[in-house]
């Protein structure tokens, strides 16, 4: 005659169960967290690469839907991609979380809301452009001397849009000369906001700034070239601005900066490179 378990042995094996479901849970709970993220990085990916082609292929830079009315601003929601399907993207995916992926075209990135679309925290970002930085330089020369003096305008252009707090200044710069660093010639330039106008920190989509040369300039086109002076106070001054969804309309575009509320200070900001040469305006 066959023994059956008892209800004793039965509690055990129930029991035994249980500790083995609650040790194993924690790890599988995490491990659909990881593939949830691995899953958005990969779309995240193909997204970025769609971006990157059609702005190296296109007069203009990707900025998603546009609205269709004057002023005709980009204007983001759930299908910011739209632009891009066809020949740039096959399909256009949805997050792991039955979302839509957003786009950023002023501070460059694409990102998913993650699991809770209320909150930033727990976003996904990929930068198709990483690092706000200088990208070149152009001197327009406006009484056609030849010479770079006053009242003649440099053009900074950036990789994408920028927000430098308190203005450009030239005490942000180093000059070179022959690749090395000099103090034997003076750059000079001042930065208006008559010649940027609409500059400001909650509409901040500029990537070239303008700024006026100065009287006592005596930095030559072709011979010198600059770069932004390696300290943290001069770089957190060129900050990177981030689209406000809750705020712009198709009518009203409204950018902030992200600081960080521990210190104040930005979460990005501008980068230094190489000196760069100070070259003629191209139209």
């Amino acid at each position: 005659m066959k023994r059956g378990f008892s209800l004793i042995e039965l509690l055990v094996v129930v029991a035994i169960i249980a500790i083995l479901v609650g040790v194993a849970t924690p790890y599988y709970s995490d491990y659909v967290k990881e593939s949830k993220r691995a899953k958005a990085l990969q779309d995240l990916d193909v997204l970025k690469q769609a971006i990157v082609l059609y702005n190296s292929q296109e007069d203009l830079p990707y900025q998603g839907q546009l609205a269709t009315q004057p002023p005709y601003l980009p204007f983001l929601g759930e299908n910011d991609f739209n632009g891009l399907q066809g020949r740039y993207l096959t399909y256009i995916p949805v997050d792991p979380w039955g979302k839509n992926y957003k786009l950023d075209p002023y501070a460059c990135y694409v990102y998913s809301e993650g699991p809770d679309s209320r909150t930033v925290n727990d976003d996904i970002r990929d930068y198709y452009i990483k690092d706000l930085a200088i990208v070149s330089v152009e001197w327009e020369d406006q009484d056609n001397d030849r010479t770079m003096n006053a009242n003649d305008l440099l053009y900074f252009t950036f990789n994408k849009s920028v927000w430098v707090q308190g203005g450009m200044a030239a005490t942000d710069f180093d000059v070179y000369e022959n690749g090395e660093a000099t103090t034997s010639v003076v750059l000079d330039f001042s930065f208006n906001q008559v010649d940027n106008p609409g500059y400001e920190p909650t509409s901040a989509t500029n990537t070239v700034l303008l700024c006026r040369v100065g009287g006592g300039n005596t930095v030559k086109l072709g011979v010198h070239s600059i770069a932004f002076r390696d300290d943290l106070t001069t770089l957190k001054k060129y900050r990177e601005v981030v689209y406000d969804r809750s705020l712009s309309t198709s009518a009203n575009l409204v950018t902030q900066v992200e600081i960080n509320t521990a210190t104040g200070e930005p979460l990005r900001y501008a980068v230094r490179t190489n000196p760069i040469k100070i070259k003629p305006k191209s139209y």
